[in-house]
């Protein structure tokens, strides 16, 4: 098996093992037993909260586009992020498998492919950033509010706040003091990969120092626009606990607040790891965390599923969207097979060759 595709598979095959492994675990007819409680009577304010968390993802891009004089509607954004959706979703690089084709997409509205590549990584920083901060706050928030709760679980969370909180204020101060904190990270990925050298990966290292650059002039000399990108990166968080609120309630379980933010927090944390669809990852974390909170561990699955078939109908619309605008996925994931395929071959000749 070729080296290029073997991390992919891999992550695949791990997430469908541990899928079933849960499932096995928890039971499934317990998992049936939590499922049977939906009600889809909750189902309209749950999507609409959905779309109004893609809106505000949206705005946030085109805050950041705007900021750099490239002015593109507003629903031509939302479009182009549906499209992505089903890329990052199937892909193991969650938040990140998909912005190649933002800038490709944004070719169409004459954007500079350097000038979309410094948005999108400025968009994900802010928007990853703020994440964590908010939410490494709400969870402290949550140890010294929450008594209910178990009190490992509470030091858990308060460790976890800390630490996210600790991560950010890190790669800000390190972008501040010009140290290059992704080119860094960059180069020592490149290493592992055993990259680095080659011409495409150059190319990006180039991509990501002058990207670099920016977010910290952005960061420094743009307060406004970091205050207005902010904002709508903080609509996030009341807009998911809505979000999560509208999808237990489908369940039969009235969840309280503090127990939705540990969820939240839980469920993005499992969307970060190397696994596609967060395959088996997800199930097992709202499993582990609903036992925690000392609640009926089956739900959480349910919970999963609940939300897995949002992400279904998101799936299959962003395919739609892809088809309509002359994208297969199939095709795509095809060539890149493919690619990787050849590039194994080059590497077998070219050793060959140095033998």
């Amino acid at each position: 098996m070729k080296k290029n595709l073997l991390t992919p598979i891999a992550s695949l095959v791990f997430g469908i093992a541990l899928f079933a492994l849960i499932v096995k675990y928890a039971g499934l007819q317990n998992i049936i037993s939590s499922v049977k409680q939906f009600s889809p009577s909750y189902m309209v304010p749950f999507l609409a909260v959905t779309l109004g968390l893609f809106a505000a993802a949206t705005y946030r891009w085109k805050v950041v586009l705007d900021g750099e004089g490239a002015h593109v509607p507003f629903l031509a954004l939302l479009k182009y992020k549906l499209m992505v959706f089903s890329i990052n979703y199937l892909t193991p690089v969650a938040r990140l498998g998909g912005e190649p084709l933002k800038v490709m997409l944004l070719r169409s509205q004459h954007v500079k492919s350097s000038k979309s590549f410094a948005s999108i990584i400025l968009d994900n920083f802010i928007g990853i950033g703020f994440d964590a901060v908010l939410g490494g706050t709400l969870l402290i928030f949550v140890f010294f509010t929450s008594s209910l709760l178990p009190l490992k679980t509470r030091e858990l969370l308060l460790v976890t706040g800390i630490l996210a909180l600790a991560a950010v204020a890190v790669a800000y101060f390190a972008l501040i003091k010009k140290k290059g904190i992704f080119s860094s990270t960059l180069d020592f990925a490149g290493i592992l990969a055993k990259v680095a050298g080659k011409k495409f990966f150059i190319t990006l290292q180039k991509k990501v120092a002058a990207a670099e650059f920016y977010i910290r002039n952005t960061l420094m000399k743009k307060p406004k626009q970091v205050l207005l990108v902010s904002f709508y990166a903080a609509l996030g968080w009341p807009l998911s606990i809505l979000q999560y609120k509208f999808a237990l309630l489908m369940l039969g379980a009235d969840a309280s607040f503090a127990q939705i933010v540990v969820i939240i927090a839980v469920m993005t944390l499992t969307t970060l790891l190397p696994i596609p669809a967060a395959l088996g990852v997800q199930e097992a974390g709202q499993f582990t965390v609903f036992k925690l909170l000392g609640q009926n561990p089956h739900l959480g699955i349910a919970l999963s599923f609940v939300i897995r078939l949002k992400d279904v109908i998101l799936l299959h619309l962003s395919l739609g969207s892809l088809s309509l605008e002359g994208f297969s996925f199939l095709k795509m994931l095809k060539k890149k097979i493919y690619k990787a395929l050849n590039n194994g071959k080059k590497e077998r000749r070219r050793k060959k060759r140095k033998k």
